[in-house]
């Protein structure tokens, strides 16, 4: 199994401006190092909670269908057994599945013939793909990276539909990391140590 990114957000939750309210910067001269900051917060709450914030596209590939991994999985798709589980919450949208038939070639799986839970909200579980019902996985050839999934995910397209304690947390890191340039060792009770307000405000939308 594997992700890979195809269409990367085209904007951050945090802007510039309020990066620089947050660190109380007045010019301009610290605006490149800023902007990095932005998108290290970003990738580092991304990280931390499992989740996309800003909508983007991404490729998850295996080496077959789940109930190809399990000869029992067929059986309890119901319960989460041999579902195709997506990283990433909240997911937007499926994009296509496609897969290697046993001849080489490279089918699409009909939207028709497989069912996509989705939970939606702010702390919403992974989404997760199971075949309709009287339906079954397609056969694949047995080579890797036979099935690909390609999904949408992320909140919105715009740092509005991103949840304030999100935003907050990033906030934190950027005046932080604004604060102390440099990597040094880890003292109790030093600034070096992340803000403890991060993981407070972090931990409730962790996707496991």
């Amino acid at each position: 199994m594997a992700l890979s990114q195809v269409t990367a957000p085209a904007t951050e939750p945090i802007t510039l401006a309020e990066a620089n309210a947050q660190c109380k910067i007045d010019v301009p001269d610290e605006n490149d190092l800023v902007d990095t900051l932005i998108i290290a917060a970003r990738e580092y709450v991304e990280a931390f909670t499992h989740r996309a914030l800003i909508t983007q596209t991404w490729d998850l590939t295996l080496d077959g269908f789940p109930d190809q991994w399990s000869t029992v999985a067929r059986d309890h798709q119901q319960v989460g057994e041999g579902a195709i589980w997506l990283p990433a919450p909240p997911t937007a949208s499926v994009t296509s599945i496609t897969y290697v038939d046993t001849q080489g070639v490279t089918q699409t799986w009909s939207p028709t013939l497989y069912t996509v839970d989705n939970p939606q909200g702010p702390k919403a579980r992974r989404a997760r793909i199971v075949p309709a019902y009287s339906q079954y996985y397609p056969v694949t050839r047995t080579v890797p990276n036979a099935v690909t999934v390609r999904f949408v995910a992320g909140y919105g397209a715009t740092a509005a539909a991103v949840p304030f304690s999100i935003k907050a947390a990033m906030k934190l890191l950027i005046g932080n990391w604004w604060l102390n340039r440099e990597a040094g060792q880890i003292i109790r009770g030093s600034a070096d140590i992340l803000p403890f307000g991060v993981d407070a405000l972090l931990w409730p939308y962790k996707a496991f």
